[in-house]
């Protein structure tokens, strides 16, 4: 079985050269560990090294390129567990024992199936040529010599040798698969596979028998090959295609560690509807490659779409190509409707664009694949991304129309995308898409209207054209104003202090966050009632550090985030704070008039990808940073997360940072839908842990899309299980009494806290 990354840094000549273009060969082993380097590629390893490393780090199943398409590689059963490697491939059938008409139909509906979606091509990768025992070769031949005329690669499925012989010459340059293997004609079989530079199918009566006939062709040097699950049954083939693929990943039986072929046209035998089912039992079940009798449309769109959601990073968000999409036959004329790269806000809106019959161009800008709120939050959608991207495209110069609708979950967006993009009109479109049907028909969108050409255009007679609009005017912060201790329920609310090098549990209130409408509106405003109750409820509750979410504020972030720090640090004896934003000048700004009493600021967030700077940010400032263990993703496995982790943790020494400075987060997934990954997380807290290292997180992911009253108690377990495996704060809801009460109790029993009877009232 593969080894882990430490295993593999024993055996690395440790002398951090760099030779291998990464920083340690700590970082070296565990990219080689994660599958992104090979280990050749540290040129210092002895020979001895490489040949262990080499059989140990192997797939448990081939890999092998059959033309430009995968085949094999595979490492895990469950896409949850790691991405899969290579996609299911779909062949149609041809037989020789049809007649000329009925081949020549085949043929020419292959093509007929070819799309793109979400910057995939979908077709027929495939062609499963079948050789009728009943034939003669010339037969096969011929029919061979036909389906090459498609220049797609073949599976050549015929036992006889002469008529595979017949087959393999016919279809010279063409890249096959001979697959023919059997346990009475394997030897010549594999002369004619080996010769003809192939890959080698192999079939059974059982999988018994297909396992001694594998390993006879290992032993005689033939390991480039693909089993066929040939059983007669539906229920059969499914069993066999699970215990072929669960011996090679499971049990670490390399013999059986190769890709497979499942024929569906065989086992549904001619109904449509079962064939259709069996393509998609497969493409789960373990099918390399999947022959059917025939594609269309009805079968490929559900088909390919499902077969993208399996072999796509499911941690990694799926994106479409950021770019002009027409819809309903728009032209430079139409109006344009603007939106995020992430596929399900795509179809969404695209469907709805649609279904209004209204000509509307659907501009897509690049958010990383989030959807549109994240995207704003982050920093990811803003108005000097969407600038950018219209920079990037020339949308000026390719369309005429200068209304520009966007999202009215980001009205707040509207004035500073105004300042950037003047000679548009820019308005606040619908919140939800299946609003935009009316919205459209109904030309709603018309009444917001500005026609900026008209307005700039000089009157008749005049010299000059009119000025040029005067730059949106931004609201200056207010003064600070404390005008006495913070009440709730009639008792004053004052910040108890925060010992910096306690052992107890740190919590992060995030309940002052831009996405909250209440205190987007309060921070557009500067309305200082609604973000105080908001800190006094949660310092009331315990909270040792709130988060400040400010979102992009590009327009205004230095003056809004200093403004929140005094706001919050004045009324509340010097709360420490985390300063939360994409806009690294706000942060600095922030902690300039920040007050250290209570602790040191924390930068919220840094990753080993494009927020790496942040650390920097960090250094400078002798602040906290909260290091995401990803790189503008989620990490595949704990190897992966480690390897970010060790690459952070080095810049943030580099730099002169303390290691209790990086507070390092797995990043909580959430359990609806990803549940056998969150021991992983535990697992990395773990290791954190052990490196003494200290973590934190976004607790609450773990629970978000189930029902309220499930949340506190999901909530609570998971600080509990995570607080034992040695997190040292989160980011949590302090408001939420289960949860505190869960973590003031884990503190008492790892000995953080001294216990009473009234433990819950300290």
């Amino acid at each position: 079985m593969a080894l882990k990354g430490l295993d593999i840094f024993k055996l690395t000549p440790k002398t951090n050269c760099k030779d291998c273009g990464n920083p340690t060969c700590m970082a070296f082993a565990m990219k080689v560990a994660s599958g992104a380097l090979p280990i050749e590629k540290c040129p210092h390893m002895s020979a001895e090294a490489l040949s262990t490393l080499s059989e140990a780090t192997a797939p448990p199943m081939k890999s092998y390129k059959v033309g430009d398409l995968s085949l094999g590689g595979e490492t895990v059963l469950s896409r949850h567990e790691k991405t899969l490697v290579s996609k299911t491939l779909y062949a149609v059938q041809v037989c020789d024992c049809m007649d000329e008409a009925k081949q020549d139909e085949v043929i020419r509906n292959i093509p007929a199936v070819d799309y793109e979606r979400i910057s995939e091509r979908m077709y027929v990768e495939m062609v499963y040529v079948r050789h009728s025992a009943d034939k003669a070769s010339a037969d096969f031949a011929a029919l061979v010599g036909k389906v090459k005329a498609l220049g797609r690669p073949m599976v050549l499925s015929c036992t006889d040798v002469e008529a595979m012989k017949a087959g393999v010459e016919a279809a010279a340059g063409c890249d096959i698969i001979v697959n023919g293997a059997t346990a009475g004609n394997y030897a010549d079989m594999s002369a004619v596979a080996t010769g003809a530079k192939a890959l080698l199918g192999v079939r059974a009566d059982s999988l018994e028998q297909l396992h001694e006939v594998v390993e006879k062709l290992e032993a005689a040097g033939n390991k480039n090959l693909i089993l066929e699950v040939s059983a007669a049954s539906v229920k059969e083939a499914y069993a066999e295609a699970i215990q072929i693929r669960r011996a090679a990943l499971k049990d670490g039986d390399r013999t059986f560690g190769y890709p497979s072929i499942v024929n569906v046209a065989a086992l549904a035998d001619g109904d449509a509807h079962l064939e259709a089912a069996l393509l998609s039992l497969f493409t789960c079940k373990y099918g390399s490659i999947v022959v059917c009798s025939g594609m269309t449309y009805a079968k490929a769109l559900p088909l390919y779409g499902l077969r993208q959601n399996i072999f796509t990073d499911p941690q990694k968000p799926m994106k479409v190509q950021p770019g002009i999409y027409p819809i309903n036959g728009a032209d430079e004329n139409s109006p344009c409707c603007l939106t995020v790269d992430f596929a399900l806000t795509y179809f969404l809106v695209s469907g709805e664009l649609e279904r209004s019959k209204m000509p509307v161009n659907l501009l897509i800008t690049d958010a990383s694949g989030m959807s549109v709120l994240t995207a704003w939050a982050a920093g990811k959608f803003s108005s000097s991304s969407i600038k950018k991207f219209f920079d990037e495209f020339d949308i000026n110069n390719k369309i005429k129309s200068r209304a520009l609708i966007i999202p009215g979950k980001v009205a707040v967006m509207k004035g500073e995308i105004q300042d950037k993009l003047p000679e548009w009109s820019v308005i606040v479109g619908t919140t939800e898409a299946v609003q935009l049907v009316k919205y459209l028909r109904d030309e709603e969108w018309k009444k917001s209207y500005v026609d900026k050409s008209a307005a700039a255009a000089p009157a008749a007679g005049e010299a000059a054209a009119e000025p040029a609009p005067a730059p949106k005017k931004v609201i200056p912060a207010p003064p600070i104003v404390v005008t006495g201790p913070y009440m709730i329920d009639d008792k004053p609310v004052t910040y108890k202090g925060h010992d910096p090098n306690a052992q107890t549990f740190v919590t992060i209130g995030e309940r002052i966050h831009c996405i909250s409408p209440a205190i987007r509106k309060a921070m557009d405003t500067y309305d200082e009632a609604p973000i105080l109750k908001r800190a006094a409820e949660q310092i009331a509750a315990g909270a040792t550090y709130l988060d400040v979410n400010i979102g992009p504020a590009e327009s205004n972030g230095p003056e809004l985030m200093q403004w929140a720090v005094q706001l919050l640090q004045q009324n509340f004896n010097n709360v420490p704070l985390a300063l939360d934003t994409a806009n690294q000048k706000a942060i600095e700004a922030g902690i300039k008039v920040y007050n250290r009493t209570n602790g040191k600021p924390i930068v919220n967030s840094a990753d080993a990808g494009s927020r790496i700077s942040n650390i920097d940010l960090a250094a400078a400032n002798d602040a906290i940073v909260i290091a995401l263990c990803s790189a503008d993703g989620i990490a595949k496995d704990n190897e992966e997360r480690m390897m970010h982790c060790h690459n952070m943790l080095e810049r943030g020494l580099h730099l002169g940072m303390e290691s209790d400075d990086l507070w390092f987060d797995p990043l909580f997934l959430v359990i609806k839908g990803m549940q056998d990954k969150q021991m992983d997380v535990l697992n990395a807290i773990r290791a954190f842990s052990d490196e003494g290292l200290k973590s934190t997180g976004g607790l609450s992911n773990n629970s978000n899309g189930m029902p309220k009253h499930i949340r506190p108690i999901m909530d609570a377990a998971m600080v509990g299980m995570a607080m034992t495996m040695g997190l040292t704060s989160a980011i949590v809801n302090p408001c939420d009494l289960r949860l505190m009460e869960t973590i003031k109790s884990c503190d008492i029993i790892k000995n953080h806290n001294l216990y009473a009877d009234s433990y819950l009232e300290i």
